[in-house]
């Protein structure tokens, strides 16, 4: 039954820690989300795969804001607690699989510049993306379709501990296909670079601004798409880590010590962190995006970008 007293099993230190991450989580995803959309220097196909990314971690933040930090103390019976357990797992497949989509997209920017507008239109990631958050809500009901139990609710509580190891073990999974498909993205990114559109006359090389340019805008959107892969191993891998320890060896997900306590924390912390620092990144590193946010705020003319074709 409720009460009007925070959870027992969270120390205060870990909800204000909870509290702060959230509302940064939130905050800077709107403001990422409303800019990115209101952009003119982006094609709509790209928006769409940053929108997947950016939506799920504006749900977490507002999942953590407003349901994590009620200072209510119920078992993993109630509805809340349900709710909580059940949408932060999903979040957490919807996250991993939409870093795998803008992945994939930059991969097939790279392997098709030609006939990507046609082959892979927005309308076909936006459906991918609505499909992959189906596919999360299937994996986590089809995993933990008992539901969670136990006398308090948090985290990681008694229910499926196979659950544990599948999470743990897909995210490890992804994350190596990601990875995979980075490496290549940047072995052609350096390929392109190499070849950028210099031709020669004589001894002198003559090259083509326009092409200059296209490679130079790959790069960087290379390099922006290796930060948030290097921030989503870093924050992920070790939790996916820690779940697949719960699942085979904590058998009463309740009797942590107080060492297994921390490691949650920590581990907690760094799974919050990604959802950070990723708008972060995009506020950083997309330069017209950010140019056009702050002329935005100060009430000047948008600024006039090439839209480029990818």
């Amino acid at each position: 039954m409720a009460a009007n007293y925070t959870e027992e099993s969270s120390s205060r230190t870990q909800i204000i820690a909870n509290g702060i991450l959230g509302l940064c989580t939130l905050l800077l995803n709107v403001i990422s989300l409303v800019s990115i959309l209101q952009s003119r220097s982006f094609p709509i196909r790209q928006k769409v795969v940053f929108f997947s990314l950016l939506a799920t971690d504006t749900i977490l933040g507002i999942q953590t804001t407003a349901v994590r930090l009620l200072p209510l103390r119920y078992t993993t019976e109630h509805i809340l607690c349900q709710l909580r357990l059940f949408s932060g797992t999903i979040i957490t497949l919807a996250t991993i699989l939409s870093n795998l989509l803008i992945t994939t997209e930059r991969l097939l920017a790279m392997i098709l510049p030609m006939n990507l507008n046609k082959k892979i239109t927005w309308k076909k990631l936006a459906a991918l993306a609505i499909f992959l958050w189906i596919l999360s809500g299937t994996l986590t009901f089809s995993f933990f379709s008992d539901g969670y139990h136990g006398p308090v609710c948090q985290f990681i509580v008694t229910g499926n501990p196979n659950g544990y190891v599948f999470i743990g073990s897909f995210i490890i999974v992804i994350f190596f296909i990601i990875f995979v498909m980075y490496s290549y993205i940047v072995k052609v990114t350096r390929r392109h670079i190499r070849q950028i559109a210099a031709t020669m006359v004589g001894n002198t090389p003559v090259i083509d601004e326009r092409r200059a340019f296209k490679s130079k805008a790959e790069l960087r959107t290379t390099v922006t798409v290796g930060i948030i892969v290097g921030v989503f191993g870093m924050s992920y891998c070790p939790m996916a880590v820690y779940l697949i320890y719960c699942g085979l060896f904590v058998s009463d997900m309740f009797a942590f010590t107080a060492t297994n306590q921390t490691v949650f924390t920590i581990m907690v912390t760094f799974y919050m962190m990604n959802s950070v620092i990723n708008p972060i990144i995009y506020i950083l590193r997309l330069k017209n995006c950010r140019q056009e946010m702050i002329a935005r705020i100060l009430c000047r003319p948008q600024p006039h970008f090439e839209n480029p074709k990818p």
